[in-house]
């Protein structure tokens, strides 16, 4: 028996659907254990609903956290010629795996189309926001990016630069309050020299 169109895109929409990890029960639960091994008391007023609160927005900001951040690129192809496509200021939220802490900045990516194969501004800003809404290191961020760009768009080459404050070194150890850490990955033609400055001073403005 054929399926119908319908019934086919149902079934992809089942296919690609990603059930996220968080038990909210089970979170709920750890929470509460945590505000206690924490000196606190989950019990009183202020904090009774606190577990709750906390495992709704695990749930909500890990919601895409196996989704692969490669299908958010679009392709489609036009006439443009083969100069440097930067995308600059992509604001971004993370969290560090090494202490649960949460980093933030911007995202800067630049490339090199070929034979005009681009994709939409758009997909960009949704690739940052499923690569980067899961437990992360930002040196890995920029490497999953960029190679992203590079297995979908096929590009001449590309440059990811990360620039991002994190609550790990400024809340503990050091506390450097406004320390910026800046990452970079390049790949294929970016890496010349003379394509590196351009974008580090178009990024810096």
């Amino acid at each position: 028996m054929l399926k119908t169109s319908k019934q086919r895109q149902k079934g992809l929409k089942r296919k690609n659907r990603v059930k996220t990890l968080v038990n909210k029960n089970k979170v709920k639960k750890l929470v509460g254990e945590l505000i206690r091994e924490s000196g606190f008391n989950p019990e009183e007023e202020r904090l009774r609903k606190t577990p709750e609160r906390v495992a709704a927005m695990l749930k909500e900001i890990f919601a895409s956290s196996k989704k692969d951040p490669r299908r958010e690129l679009k392709v489609f192809k036009t006439s443009v010629k083969n100069e440097i496509i930067l995308i600059k200021d992509i604001p971004f939220f993370s969290f560090c795996e090494h202490h649960l802490l949460p980093f933030f900045g911007m995202v800067h990516i630049a490339y090199i189309p070929v034979n005009g194969v681009i994709a939409g501004f758009s997909n960009f800003v949704a690739l940052v926001k499923v690569a980067s809404r899961r437990l992360q290191l930002q040196e890995r961020l920029n490497d999953e990016i960029v190679d992203a760009l590079m297995d979908i768009l096929k590009p001449e080459g590309a440059v990811v630069v990360i620039e991002a404050r994190h609550f790990c070194v400024e809340m503990r150890g050091e506390k450097q309050p406004g320390t910026v850490i800046i990452t970079s990955s390049v790949r294929g033609k970016m890496k010349e020299e003379s394509a590196q400055e351009m974008i580090m001073k178009i990024v810096r403005g």
